[in-house]
């Protein structure tokens, strides 16, 4: 068990930081999330579960739309957009997509139009993210299939552009996937000085994980060096998300100029709280999404941090961790999914 008032450092060789920190400073970026986002404790939910001590890493609040994590991807995805001057995104992503409101909301910051073609059809009601999209303005059109939506996404970007427009799609752009990765190694040195500066060593890192904000996790505690484990809980069945995380840490690497290698056995991936399917709440993440806001007052979704609480939620029920050793939940928002499942709560 790891001493709760040893330096959370212990092991890192912090001569990386500035390194990785310059290497990251050379790609081009645009500001728009706000960060360093808070990091605090959860002693309710620690209590709730008899130990360990649980901190909180609170990538919800970085601003634009509700938040979330993927304002800080965007900041790399958009200014890779911006170098060629579009007046218009195009975008296809799913209906109740948190990557679809974010990017909305830093679109408009950023002066852009944006058209949203979404896989599926238009519910009767309207709710979650997907009001959230229609609040800010895109214009949203809905493909019955994944087929449909990549012929959707270049007959409008035609559009704009034969109406004199300057269209970029937004899921070709070589930065798709990179950019999240950077932006989760960026958080992990975030996280390691907050927990430096809060005296305290974490055992393990958790995450909602479909392979690219768990890649910059992983590629933090290796440069760092950080004596800890990072542990994705998967919210989706569609690929195997540990081959996926490796294949974006090694091409994030080549972007940092850096001569290192992730294979897919350094990956800790647990694909058992993915429940009926992508998308679909389970009990377990129900459950977790209650504890949560019912200890700490703090909110999660029941599609992917609320899984992956539930894996943090089990892997301590089970006994993996005492009283002091110390874990960090990441959660990187989704909120307004809990007005799409609003019986739930009920």
């Amino acid at each position: 068990m790891a001493d709760r008032n040893s330096g959370a450092t212990t092991g890192m060789d912090r001569t990386r930081f500035k390194d990785i920190r310059e290497r990251i400073a050379r790609i081009p970026r645009v500001k728009l999330a706000l960060t360093p986002t808070p990091f605090e404790e959860a002693p309710n939910l620690t209590r709730a579960l008899g130990g360990p001590r649980i901190f909180i890493k609170r990538d919800d609040l970085t601003g634009v739309a509700f938040g979330g994590n993927k304002l800080r991807n965007l900041e790399f995805r958009l200014a890779r957009a911006m170098a060629e001057q579009p007046d218009t995104v195009v975008v296809g992503l799913d209906i109740q997509s948190n990557s679809a409101r974010q990017t909305i909301g830093a679109c408009n910051k950023l002066g852009l139009k944006t058209i949203l073609v979404l896989e599926g059809e238009r519910p009767e009601v309207v709710q979650g993210n997907l009001l959230v999209d229609y609040l800010l303005g895109a214009e949203v059109v809905f493909a019955p299939t994944r087929e449909a939506q990549r012929a959707a996404l270049d007959e409008h970007a035609a559009r704009v552009r034969a109406a004199g427009g300057r269209p970029h799609i937004l899921n070709d752009n070589p930065m798709f996937d990179v950019a999240s990765a950077l932006a989760y190694l960026e958080t992990t040195l975030e996280l390691l000085e907050q927990l430096e500066r809060t005296n305290v060593r974490s055992n393990a890192f958790y995450m909602s994980s479909s392979g690219k904000g768990q890649a910059g996790l992983v590629l933090g505690r290796r440069l760092t060096n950080a004596d800890l484990m990072v542990h994705g809980i998967t919210a989706t069945d569609e690929f195997h998300v540990p081959s996926r995380t490796a294949a974006i840490a090694n091409e994030t690497l080549q972007v940092l100029g850096l001569d290192l290698r992730i294979t897919e056995d350094e990956i800790v991936n647990d694909a058992g709280f993915v429940g009926a399917g992508y998308g679909i709440p389970s009990e377990a993440s129900i459950d977790a999404v209650k504890l949560f806001a019912r200890t700490e007052g703090m909110i999660l979704d029941p599609i992917y941090t609320g899984k992956a609480a539930a894996g943090m939620i089990s892997h301590i029920r089970e006994g993996r961790y005492g009283k002091d050793d110390t874990l960090v939940f990441v959660h990187t928002g989704g909120t307004p999914s809990i007005f799409t499942w609003n019986s739930l709560w009920l």
